[in-house]
């Protein structure tokens, strides 16, 4: 498997086999995004090499990475070409900022490797059963930490299980404040319009969730607030007596193609998930070499752009597997095994990475001829 602590050691050295004297600037800790937390490999020399930033461990938001990408500009900028890899695609707000700050650009799966990392020991968990030899006791699971911000359908989507007494169904995590934006009834707004809501909307929405019983937990009913899982597999009892995942994904409004670890936990767990995610991302995965459940439901959704109604037809695929007895959703999981098998036996193949790691070699290789429109080996 993977190491993603030698990550950017790795990608160095791959450069340095191109050329002379590259500069790779990354992030660190995870998830940091401002100047201070920037991390340097150069080689001693006239620097006249490209600069190329690391910025894939989250996505690109609007207006959000101005200060860093500024800073970038003002101390390398000078004279040196400035190479941003990403881990998005087909990116509405990458290409406007490509154009700011006249930086090139590469794209790469980088949530593949971190996940390869960081769900490697799973193979041995004997928590994880085979999807025939499971009982069903709920119909979903769905974790859903940060609610607020361009996480804020993640409480529309909460509101609409509530209003059709979906959550006493499946294993919902959702608090009622979220750790990045306090409590539903401050964030729940859309004032300029951003995520197109209509206020009357959202007041129906604060208004459901102000008959939910919270804080709505699956393992953390000790904690004050939700923790970060993200390298780790959560609540897998829980999970192994669910039919189905809800991956709700940290990107749902934008027009890109980005996913992140969330995508491969069902997979490491073998169950079938439906993806809440930009328009297109079920798509993406495939294009991986991923198998997806249109045999069992409606996978359509994935290409609808409205970010609205797409939400509104995932949970109307969920309210019609609710309503199925326990003992027919387990008949299914039967009948999913070779899918779940096929993506189970993927993630954990070589295949799956060096299909990944060549992709970003390539990609670096043509970046100069290519810079808006990088080539993937996963299409």
């Amino acid at each position: 498997m993977y190491n993603i602590h030698s990550h950017y050691e790795n990608i160095f050295a791959y450069l340095k086999s191109i050329y002379r004297e590259p500069v790779l600037l990354h992030l660190h800790p995870f998830g940091a995004t401002d100047p201070s937390h920037l991390e340097l490999m150069h080689c001693n020399g006239s620097g006249q090499d490209p600069v190329f930033v690391c910025y894939d461990q989250e996505p690109l938001i609007k207006n959000f990475n101005d200060k860093l990408f500024e800073y970038i500009r003002e101390q390398w900028g000078s004279g040196r070409l400035i190479i941003l890899l990403n881990t998005e695609k087909n990116s509405s707000i990458k290409t406007e900022y490509l154009k700011k700050f006249q930086f090139k650009d590469c794209y790469y799966f980088f949530h593949a490797f971190a996940a390869a990392d960081w769900y490697r020991g799973y193979r041995y968990c004997t928590e994880l059963t085979a999807p025939a030899q499971r009982k069903v006791r709920k119909k979903y699971i769905t974790f859903n930490r940060l609610t607020g911000g361009a996480r804020m359908y993640r409480s529309v989507f909460v509101a609409e299980l509530a209003r059709l007494d979906l959550l006493k169904h499946g294993h919902v995590s959702y608090n009622d404040v979220c750790p990045e934006n306090g409590h539903y009834s401050e964030f729940l707004k859309d004032e300029n319009y951003v995520y197109q809501y209509n206020p009357n909307y959202l007041n129906e929405v604060k208004s459901i969730l102000n008959g939910v019983d919270f804080p709505l937990r699956i393992d953390t009913a000790q904690t004050t607030s939700i923790p970060n899982g993200s390298q780790t597999l959560s609540a897998i009892p829980e999970c192994m007596e669910s039919f189905v995942h809800i991956v709700s994904e940290t990107c749902f409004f934008d027009q890109k193609l980005h996913l992140t670890e969330k995508i491969f936990k069902p997979i490491v767990a073998k169950q079938p998930f439906i993806l809440l995610g930009c328009a297109n991302n079920l798509q993406y995965l495939k294009d991986y070499g991923f198998k997806t459940f249109s045999g069992w439901w409606d996978e359509n959704y994935d290409a609808i752009a409205d970010p609205q109604t797409r939400l509104q037809v995932v949970v109307n695929i969920i309210n019609d597997i609710c309503q199925r007895s326990d003992e027919e959703l387990e008949s299914i999981l039967k009948e999913m095994q070779s899918v779940l098998d096929h993506n189970y036996n993927h993630f954990y193949s070589n295949e799956f990475l060096d299909q990944v790691w060549s992709e970003l070699k390539f990609n670096i290789n043509n970046v100069f001829f290519r810079p808006q429109l990088p080539i993937s080996l996963g299409t």
